[in-house]
């Protein structure tokens, strides 16, 4: 058995049972003998590029998706895992909270020392950025105009715009930041 044929029978399986399909069903739908389907889900099928092509479309997913290797469902990052870069002199860690990476989507832990300030970059026109405080004071300024953030408050801004964060306390603080990119068409 190839690894691609089991990728497939184990995605094709998946699918079918996740839109609550039988394999007489999807048969309908596809047009594809039940006994081909069984076939590909043991993981022993070698479906010409057609049938693949009828099984996508009866599923109304890309055709690459059939033959990706299965993720697992939950994913454990411990803190340590997680990349983390260093702005300000030292003293702004940020922290990628996405193990693996969304397109167009940016979230990460900002962990600021006593009163350090990071400059943030303007992303591209139509991105939106939401910061919440979780612990201690944070003020964010947008072209000139200073939010006070306590913990637990949000703010949401247009991310195209100059701004800045900065610790308002003696101590440590830190935010999440959420950064929704748009790509100009």
């Amino acid at each position: 058995m190839s690894e691609i044929g089991k990728n497939l029978g184990c995605s094709l399986e998946y699918l079918r049972n996740a839109r609550g399909l039988t394999q007489d069903q999807l048969a309908g739908i596809s047009g594809i003998p039940r006994t081909t389907l069984s076939h590909i889900e043991s993981g022993e099928g070698n479906p010409s590029l057609k049938t693949l092509s009828k099984l996508a479309l009866a599923l109304g997913i890309p055709y690459e998706e059939l033959l990706m290797a299965p993720k697992p469902s939950c994913v454990l990052v411990r803190n340590h895992e997680l990349k983390k870069h260093t702005r300000s002199q030292g003293k702004v860690n940020k922290v990628e909270l996405l193990p693996r990476p969304i397109p167009g989507l940016q979230f990460e832990r900002l962990e600021f020392q006593a009163h350090a300030l990071l400059i943030g970059t303007p992303h591209s026109k139509g991105t939106r950025e939401y910061f919440t405080c979780t612990k201690g004071q944070i003020s964010v300024t947008v072209e000139g105009n200073e939010y006070s953030l306590q913990e637990g408050d949000v703010v949401a801004f247009p991310g195209d715009r100059k701004h800045a964060y900065k610790n308002q306390m003696d101590k440590a603080s830190e935010g999440i930041s959420i950064v929704a990119l748009h790509y100009p068409e």
